[in-house]
């Protein structure tokens, strides 16, 4: 389609990203000159299905309606001429997704996480209330917008096709789990109603993908990441919780770990009944804002990392509801590490009070959306916590729910090292690691180190070279690969994307803006 004209308007510059229900490609508005993301659905299912090219469209412009700078803004849909195919036009976009930022620097930052997880439901209580359910937030679908002078807003991605993706699994009776998942197109991120294919979904399906990308962009794993098939993640994600965010990442703050699994309860009927009702405990947690920059997308540090918080408990009520029940938060010494937007060390301790009364705003919020299931008593304390007194307490600022105990001080670990590998392309190329000359054996080159830490590589080959940040993190290496380009001397650094400029006439393909809309059409 490079060089055609979409609907009479949309002149085709280059290829964006493509997947299995179309592909998007940048253009340019013939009589505005705007550079524009235009996704072109060429599903055959779809472009054969009026109705439901008809919902894809009306998700869409129901999505464009809502006025909120957290929701990629669609300018115009319809069904081209020639080809027939339906197609969306969205603002174009320099930065990149939270999938990409976690590949590339590891699990975030509490601080940086919470920022994320609240811009995002920012957007979502916009589209609730205007009665559009997403069904398909992953962290692929949160794109972290470069704006002037270094701020990045959190936009949420890709309305009206998860509609779509929702609408043909429903159709498809017959077909088999694989081919349903597929439909999907993120398992993982899945709530329990929608695993099961439920026609009752509704908002809160959106709270439960969120509360996952939320365990996902604090751990770097995702939620049920130990299941090794779809049949036994959707068994999975239907009958048990998934373990404890602050096994796999213990530096995660108590009343970030509530947050979390308050979000991810099975029962849709126990999550914070709202979008808006996650922002505040969000925000409770959040007493800096939620603003972001471009100097905050880091991943946490090996002090970070040495850091063991207050462990949040969970037990089982009577009733066999989860209850959550944090222990020794007042008595913790190290706050939110990382406060975003200031320096990327160790913030300092937040004071008791506060800590408390966050834990005590995200737990009033947890109480009121679940309906009676308590913050449960806290370790060494008396008694349980009324669920009648715990709200007001919270609203007045008085006394909080959680009881102050003493607690030990917290352990910090020896961060155990350990050998990540790298793809070195070309393997006949020059390689310096941590500023020394290596040798990367048939293109492979260990890098060795302790979790989260990061090492300087250059790889050359006579004048040509290329720099990047190796990271070691649970999964291995990120990048796994660092190949030199066939172009000229490449920059230090992968530097992040920019917007170019709009321009009267189509310009030349070359160094543009990542697109909000390059995402995968699973």
């Amino acid at each position: 389609m490079i060089g055609k004209l979409v609907d009479g308007k949309y002149q085709v510059i280059r290829v964006l990203g493509e997947g299995g229900m179309g592909a998007v490609y940048e253009a340019v508005h013939v009589g505005t000159g705007r550079r524009v993301a235009l996704k072109v659905i060429v599903s055959a299912d779809l472009a054969k299905n009026q109705d439901l090219v008809s919902r894809f469209q009306r998700e869409a412009r129901a999505a464009g309606a809502v006025d909120t700078q957290h929701i990629v803004q669609v300018l115009d849909t319809g069904r081209d001429g020639v080809s027939g195919f339906p197609f969306m036009v969205m603002e174009l976009l320099a930065g990149e997704d939270v999938q990409q930022l976690i590949r590339r620097v590891g699990p975030l930052p509490p601080d940086l996480a919470l920022r994320i997880a609240a811009q995002a439901s920012i957007g979502l209580h916009k589209a609730h209330e205007a009665q559009v359910v997403h069904r398909d937030i992953k962290p692929a679908n949160l794109f972290l917008a470069r704006r002037d002078a270094g701020e990045v807003v959190v936009k949420v991605l890709d309305f009206g096709i998860a509609k779509v993706k929702m609408d043909q699994a429903s159709s498809n009776e017959g077909h088999g789990l694989t081919r349903t998942g597929a439909m999907l197109g993120s398992p993982s991120y899945m709530s329990p109603e929608q695993a099961k294919g439920l026609k009752t979904i509704d908002h809160r399906t959106d709270v439960w993908s969120l509360g996952a990308v939320l365990y996902e962009a604090l751990s770097g794993l995702t939620p049920y990441h130990r299941v090794d098939t779809l049949g036994q993640l959707i068994i999975a994600i239907c009958s048990a919780p998934p373990p404890p965010i602050q096994e796999v990442a213990p530096w995660v703050p108590a009343e970030v770990a509530a947050i979390v699994h308050g979000a991810m309860q099975l029962d849709a009927d126990l999550r914070p009944p709202t979008a808006q009702a996650m922002l505040e405990a969000l925000r409770a947690c959040l007493p800096g804002g939620s603003a972001l920059t471009e100097q905050a997308l880091v991943g946490v540090t090996p002090q970070q990392r040495s850091y063991v918080a207050p462990r949040l408990a969970m037990g089982t009520t009577g009733d066999g509801l989860a209850s959550l029940r944090g222990t020794g938060v007042s008595g913790a010494t190290g706050g939110l590490p990382g406060q975003t937007g200031s320096d990327q060390g160790f913030a300092q301790p937040l004071t008791a009070p506060r800590r408390s009364a966050a834990m005590a705003v995200v737990g009033a919020v947890l109480v009121a959306g679940i309906g009676g299931l308590a913050l449960s008593r806290v370790a060494g304390s008396s008694g349980p916590v009324s669920v009648a007194t715990a709200a007001p307490a919270a609203a007045a600022g008085s006394a909080p729910i959680v009881s102050p105990v003493p607690s030990p001080a917290p352990v910090a670990a020896e961060p155990a090292a350990r050998t990540v590998k790298v793809v070195i392309v070309p393997k006949t190329a020059s390689v310096e690691l941590d500023g020394a000359p290596v040798t990367a054996k048939d293109g492979i080159l260990d890098v060795s180190g302790t979790l989260g830490s990061v090492h300087p590589l250059r790889v050359s080959v006579g004048a040509r070279e290329t720099r990047s940040d190796v990271v070691i993190a649970e999964g291995g290496a990120i990048p796994p690969k660092v190949e030199l380009g066939v172009g000229g001397p490449a920059p230090s650094r992968s530097a992040a994307p920019r917007a170019v400029a709009p321009a009267a006439a189509p310009p030349r393909p070359s160094a543009a803006p990542t697109s909000a809309a390059a995402r995968n059409f699973e």
